[in-house]
């Protein structure tokens, strides 16, 4: 574990020249270009779109904070907005403006990379079709465009393929979309994408429908290419990571593969066909993280085995009630796991888990059941290997219930949960906490959104002792701006993005390796 003492000291510098101000949204125009500059490590960054109309194509735009007052200040400086036009081997890459289950970002395993996943349009192209029924994608809803082939859609006329695009930021600000996927969350939406190195990726995403089994959960794939492998069908699924093993011994520190769902079944759910909300650990044959679907095991990290219902549930008590689902104290709420972050504490490798709960379960009926429990989570692993549910942090989130949902009204205000989340271990005074940040998931799918800050004591394990523990708003999202995804800027160890491996291949053929090596070599 480290200490950012001296971090927190350089934050303070910036402070006293700022004034210390909270910065809101301002205009990426009066910031510097991150694709020029590269990022600063030990910010912060968050993914953005925004529009004015539901479901329509929005470019992506990333902005960087600098953080001080012990993470509790944010300060604006510097933004970049994904391409919009094909380069090369690179691709157009847009988000949708008013979904709430994509733009997730997360930094690499190795800390040199930022990745998210994206549509391969360019935005403006896309809408222009809006109010007419003449559009060859079919649709002017972004994320209902097919990522089928024409030869896939078999029909004498196909529509547009729209790809799932990966996007892989270096430091410097050079980006990467060569990886642009298609017969992957056909007609849905492109959720997550996690990477170790930035040379292979895990994406996860749902597909059509329930039973669209051929392009829905986990599937694997390299850069450059444009189809991957399916590694998981049983359920769409919603955040891949990548962590260290969860473990009570230390001595356990294997790279692993893990996605969070939330998956109702067709029909009525049984123990045999149950409904599903959870984080789970994905396994081939050998222990490895799998490359096929092969031999796949999925072991259920939390909720431990004994939940009170199926594989997604909770029993609320009070020291996990949220302030929403009080009324069902003493029985069972279904769960609606997002992203999550691991800590280690007394000697463990990652056994301490944070989840960002969105409180909007698709199981469980509204004022029931289907209250959910929406907050941050802080899940612990025992020395006997079951996860307990210490508390949800909800102070400062000012939670509302999700049965005032309104489509009719899609930008009436209001907060159920949280949706993206990243975190790091530091010590302030001699303790051990975490500064964990993370962003809203809204009531409706144009509910104002927030970033926020929320430091907890890694060593607590009551609700009582995180009394205090409250989240700080760092940024709103003016009308019109979505924010979506958190994580910490890559570091500036990395030269650049790595080529895809057919265009490398090429330019070594012609001789320019070396000399775009050097080019790009620019922190």
């Amino acid at each position: 574990m480290r200490s950012n003492n001296n971090r927190y000291l350089r934050q303070a510098i910036r402070t006293a020249l700022t004034g210390g101000l909270v910065l809101g949204y301002c205009s990426s125009a009066a910031y510097a270009d991150l694709g020029s500059t590269g990022f600063t490590a030990g910010n912060l960054v968050i993914s953005t779109v925004s529009g004015n109309t539901l479901d329509a194509a929005s470019p992506i735009t990333l902005q960087q904070y600098a953080l001080s007052n012990n993470g509790t200040t944010a300060t604006l400086n510097g933004s970049m907005v994904l391409a919009q036009t094909n380069n090369g081997s690179n691709s157009a890459i847009s988000g949708e403006y008013g979904t709430a289950s994509e733009g997730i970002l997360q930094q690499s395993t190795n800390g040199k990379y930022l990745t998210l996943m994206g549509y391969g349009v360019n935005a403006a192209n896309f809408n222009s079709y809006a109010g007419t029924t003449t559009s060859p994608y079919g649709t002017t809803a972004l994320g209902q465009t097919t990522s089928l082939t024409a030869a896939q859609q078999n029909v004498a006329t196909p529509l547009n393929t729209v790809s799932r695009v990966v996007a892989l930021i270096g430091a410097n600000g050079n980006v990467n979309t060569s990886t642009a996927l298609t017969g992957v969350f056909n007609t849905n939406n492109p959720r997550s994408v996690a990477t170790v190195d930035g040379s292979s990726f895990y994406v996860a995403g749902q597909g059509a429908t329930k039973t669209d089994t051929a392009t829905q959960g986990v599937f694997y794939t390299t850069l450059g290419a444009t189809t991957a492998t399916q590694v998981y069908s049983a359920t769409d699924s919603r955040v891949v990571e990548i962590a260290k093993t969860p473990s009570f011994n230390a001595a356990t520190t294997t790279n692993t593969l893990l996605a969070s769902r939330d998956s109702n079944p067709s029909g009525t759910a049984t123990p045999t066909n149950p409904s599903v909300a959870d984080v789970s650990i994905l396994k081939d044959a050998t222990g490895a993280m799998p490359t096929s679907a092969a031999g796949v095991t999925d072991t259920i990290v939390v909720p431990s085995t004994g939940a009170p219902k199926f594989q997604d549930t909770i029993t609320v008590t009070t020291g996990n009630e949220n302030g929403v689902n009080n009324s069902r104290l003493g029985s069972f709420v279904y769960l609606s796991p997002e992203q999550y972050f691991f800590a280690s504490t007394n000697g463990g490798t990652n056994n301490v888990m944070y989840v960002a709960d969105s409180g909007q379960p698709k199981n469980g009926s509204a004022g029931a059941a289907g209250l959910g429990e929406g907050g941050l989570q802080k899940w612990e692993l025992t020395s006997n290997g079951n996860w307990v549910l210490d508390y949800d942090l909800v102070a400062g989130l000012n939670l509302v219930d999700n049965k005032n949902a309104n489509s009719a009204t899609p930008t009436a205000p209001g907060v159920t949960g949280l949706f993206g989340l990243t975190g790091e271990v530091v010590t302030i005074n001699g303790v051990q906490v975490v500064e964990l940040f993370a962003t809203s998931y809204g009531l409706n799918e144009l509910s104002t959104s927030y970033l926020y800050e929320i430091t907890d004591n890694l060593a607590n394990k009551t609700i009582a002792g995180a009394a205090n523990e409250v989240a700080t708003v760092l940024e709103t999202a003016p009308t019109g701006v979505a924010i979506r995804g958190v994580a910490f800027a890559p570091t500036a160890a990395v030269a650049a993005v790595p080529l895809p491996p057919s265009l490398l291949m090429m330019l070594t053929g012609i001789g320019l390796t070396g000399w775009l090596g050097k080019r790009n070599k620019r922190s």
